[in-house]
């Protein structure tokens, strides 16, 4: 998507700033932020804004935005809220290009609060401008010393953080200062994201110099898809690194299908992050870590890595490691494995992990041997070194120290020299060692936790991958885009359950593969119905209130064409006696099937992301399993092949035990119809295929429910719509 950077520009790196609510006092904001900016260097114009004062600081104060004498960029108000809409009503005509607003009591405040937010957005849109905020801590741009937080904690570098916290800014910001090559070029508290919102500030710093990286911490997105959207066309160029909080099974919002309860924040996030290019992170302490090594590490062509252990149990525990983040260590080539022997004891496992098993306790430089053995090997993407490295001055003898020294360096020539990125994993990380030092210094990242190192390394892997398959992956524009209400946490108010019977009408006017069915609305016509599919029928009530049939007693299977009136009769009863309220239309007679393989296949109206498609293991058990991948709309080929990849069960796709194989293209035929479907009738809020049976002759939707937006919606609103095959025409 296109944002105009135009007034953004001029936000994140005014020449003329005015601090409005500047004061005389020295405890106050309005002073320290004037005292700030001086002191840090900031090379623009300040102009303190108080009608009161005739100077403040030595500059001369104005009584209000519009009597200064030149054109302001932006404007640092730290008034009260109650006082923030005389300041924007007096910005008439100033050209003013955006306003950073500090106070609380918005949005976050409850329903008195979001009035009086609504009104100063709608005061800087009639005026042109663009605020941050408000609730944010403020903003700073490091290079130019343009400090508007306060603090005095952060350290210049390449990363630019984007976050929804002052206390977790404030943390990062400490993080970093105590680590060598960890800094940041941008920083803004985003706030209640009243206007201006994540993704309008993602172009400016993929096209900023002094940024590398993008950093986001999010509590919650007010435009996902835009931000979906926007991340897609910068992470080719610069990598966002995202951390999402809130995702705990607490996050979830209630939904009556399969598709919407185990369309949990988290998993849903994940999915959708990644198939934008976004590297999602779930922990704090992997945020700057993740970051900082995409800044300085080179990108790997693939997920292999050569793990390099000064003992048995980090070997081991950083296979596990690695694997469990989905990258792989691969055995190395018998020509690797025969120069790594001549290096090591014979008692060293030279396969991959590689245990020097006491071979550098004398001699740090054999690790240098062994780390060009195997980054040379055409197997290996990537070095994971792990165990006591820049420490064995420590550990055994002070003289060591200077030969780490000298094997650092080493270690990080060889980087250069294969283009294959090394983290470090020691267990003296903390010891601030002289060897740790020249690694950081070259850009080599020195971890005490093994899990972040592993999390490090399998963001650098992924990331490339996940940029180059951008190309062929979804851009994320529907054909009718709706607008998302943050607000809305949940879509149980306002909407209609379709029956089986008109989901399944719907499903098939649009071309997918619904297994044959007849509505039989007495016994006779469940008796001819029956007779008409050669062999045992499924009989399944038909009612738009009760979801899951089967809880009620509704379902029989199995049933002989002969008995199909006296089970018509049953399940009516059954149901009647489970809910005495519920609407029954009558009884859907199907053909059984054999079973095959058991999917499910939904979408869920994600209220960050928008219309999101899922697939995974189905059946009775899907809730149980949770076997599932999650994709956001409109799919292409590639997002549904991925979609498959990500099923953990790959061995029931692939014929367990003798049976053949699914027909994937069939099932990446049907998501990609799922998807089409939706696009095109956007009334459907929630749609539920369960089960769907896959085997090697194709794709058959068993089961399916609809759920369309809007209490008056019937089946005929989305029947109407021309199908998904002639959407193109």
């Amino acid at each position: 998507m296109s944002v105009d950077t135009t007034e953004i520009d001029r936000i994140m790196d005014p020449d003329v700033v005015a601090v409005v609510g500047a004061s005389t006092d020295e405890t106050k904001r309005g002073y320290q932020a004037i005292e700030t900016l001086q002191e840090g260097g900031y090379d623009g114009e300040i102009y303190p804004v108080n009608p009161h004062a005739d100077e403040i600081r030595g500059l001369r104060a104005y009584p209000t935005v519009s009597a200064i004498p030149e054109r302001v960029d932006l404007a640092l108000i730290v008034t009260p809220a109650e006082v923030v809409p005389s300041v924007l009503e007096d910005c008439e005509g100033t050209d003013l290009a955006g306003a950073v607003v500090v106070a609380v009591g918005f949005g976050e405040m409850g329903e008195e609060g979001q009035s009086l937010e609504d009104e100063i957005v709608s005061l800087a849109r009639e005026q042109g401008i663009r605020l941050i905020g408000p609730n944010t801590s403020g903003m700073i741009n490091v290079h130019r010393g343009l400090n508007l937080v306060g603090t005095d904690t952060v350290p210049e570098g390449s990363l630019a953080l984007l976050c929804q916290s002052g206390n977790m800014a404030i943390s990062l910001f400490t993080e970093a200062a105590t680590r060598d090559g960890v800094g940041f070029s941008h920083y803004v508290g985003v706030g209640n994201e009243a206007d201006l919102q994540f993704h309008e500030y993602l172009p400016y710093l993929d096209a900023d110099p002094e940024t590398e990286v993008i950093v986001c911490y999010v509590e919650g997105l007010s435009n996902g898809r835009a931000f979906l959207q926007q991340a897609r066309e910068v992470v080719t160029e610069t990598p966002v690194v995202v951390l999402k909080s809130g995702r705990s099974v607490v996050g979830k919002r209630s939904a009556s299908s399969h598709t919407g309860s185990l369309a949990g924040d988290a998993a849903v996030t994940d999915s959708v992050l990644e198939q934008a290019g976004v590297v999602s992170v779930d922990r704090s302490d992997e945020l700057l870590n993740v970051a900082n090594a995409l800044a300085s590490l080179p990108r790997p062509d693939g997920l292999n890595v050569g793990v390099l252990a000064d003992g048995g149990g980090h070997a081991t525990l950083a296979a596990d490691a690695l694997a469990e983040r989905g990258l792989s260590v691969p055995r190395l080539s018998e020509s690797t494995q025969a120069r790594l022997r001549e290096s090591l004891p014979d008692a060293a496992s030279v396969v991959n992990p590689v245990d020097v098993a006491g071979g550098t306790d004398e001699d740090q430089s054999v690790f240098v041997d062994c780390a060009a053995a195997i980054l040379a090997d055409h197997n290996v993407d990537a070095l994971l070194l792990t165990g006591l490295f820049g420490g064995y001055g420590i550990r055994f003898a002070e003289q060591y120290t200077d030969v780490e020294v000298e094997a650092a360096t080493a270690l990080a020539n060889l980087e250069a020299d294969y283009e294959k990125p090394i983290v470090v994993q020691s267990a003296y990380e903390g010891f601030d060692t002289a060897p740790h030092a020249v690694l950081r210094e070259r850009g080599v990242p020195v971890l005490e936790s093994l899990d972040v190192a592993s999390a490090t390394l399998a963001a650098v892997s992924t990331y490339g991958a996940r940029a180059r398959a951008l190309a062929e992956s979804s851009d994320f524009r529907l054909a009718h885009d709706p607008a998302p209400d943050p607000a809305d946490g949940s879509i149980s108010e306002g909407r209609s359950q379709l029956s089986e019977l008109e989901s399944k009408r719907a499903l098939a006017a649009s071309g997918l593969p619904v297994t044959p069915f007849e509505f039989a609305t007495s016994p006779d016509e469940a008796i001819s119905a029956a007779a008409d599919f050669d062999g045992p029928v499924a009989l399944k009530i038909v009612t738009p209130d009760i979801v899951h049939k089967s809880d009620a007693g509704g379902v029989a299977l199995d049933v002989d064409p002969d008995r199909a009136g006296d089970v018509y009769d049953d399940l009516i009863a059954a149901v009647r006696a489970f809910d005495p309220t519920a609407s029954l239309d009558g009884v859907l007679v199907s053909p059984m099937r054999e079973t095959g393989v058991e999917l499910i296949i939904g979408v869920v109206d994600d209220p960050q992301f928008g219309p999101v498609v899922m697939c995974g293991l189905g059946g009775v058990f899907v809730e149980i399993l949770e076997d599932v991948a999650f994709r956001a709309l409109p799919l292409t080929e590639a997002d549904a092949r991925a979609m498959l990849d990500d099923i953990d069960a790959q061995e029931l796709l692939d014929g367990a035990r003798g049976e053949p194989p699914v027909d994937r293209d069939a099932v990446v035929d049907l998501l990609i119809d799922v998807s089409r479907f939706v696009e095109a009738h956007p009334s459907v809020s929630e749609l539920d295929l369960n089960p769907v049976f896959a085997d090697a002759t194709g794709v058959e939707i068993i089961d399916a429910a609809i759920t369309v937006a809007g209490e008056e919606r019937q089946s005929s609103d989305i029947v109407s719509v021309p199908s998904p095959g002639d959407s193109d025409d």
